[in-house]
């Protein structure tokens, strides 16, 4: 059976184009995670697991929790997220919830170092100076953070 060349032709067209609203899709799938995405200056560290950005605006690591004042290892877990991430611009990730109760932006943190990208986070739980912290629903990256990463 012969094809007809008419036939390849409208074939091809049909092909490129779910080829082109495929690539449309994929496009607008990381266009959305961009939303949740914000770059910021960090101006203050209130402790290890706790910054202010240059407008007062406090943020919360997710899934980390460090010592509290007058805690032990409180110093440390501050003086580490200072070394890594004051008077730098940061770029935050939010999971499922904007804000906690105490009106604090709940964020993954990602620093630039040396051209590297740096999940904070996950950072500070593996140096020693926080633990993993499940908070309500924003879990999506705990596993990643305590180094429960499968597949």
């Amino acid at each position: 059976m012969k094809t007809k060349p008419k036939t390849i032709f409208i074939l091809t067209i049909l092909t490129l184009l779910v080829l082109l609203l495929l690539s449309i899709y994929l496009m607008s799938l990381g266009e959305n995670n961009k939303e949740n995405q914000t770059y910021v200056y960090v101006s203050k560290v209130v402790d290890g697991d706790t910054f202010e950005m240059s407008d007062n605006v406090t943020i919360r690591l997710l899934c980390v929790d460090a010592p509290e004042k007058g805690k032990k290892g409180y110093e440390e877990s501050k003086e580490f997220l200072a070394s890594v991430i004051l008077d730098k611009e940061v770029r935050l990730e939010k999971d499922i919830s904007d804000k906690d109760a105490y009106g604090r932006l709940l964020r993954y943190v990602y620093a630039n170092i040396s051209g590297v990208e740096l999940f904070v986070n996950e950072q500070i739980v593996q140096e020693g100076y926080a633990k993993v912290f499940r908070y309500g629903n924003d879990t999506n990256k705990c596993d990643e953070i305590e180094g429960l990463q499968y597949g």
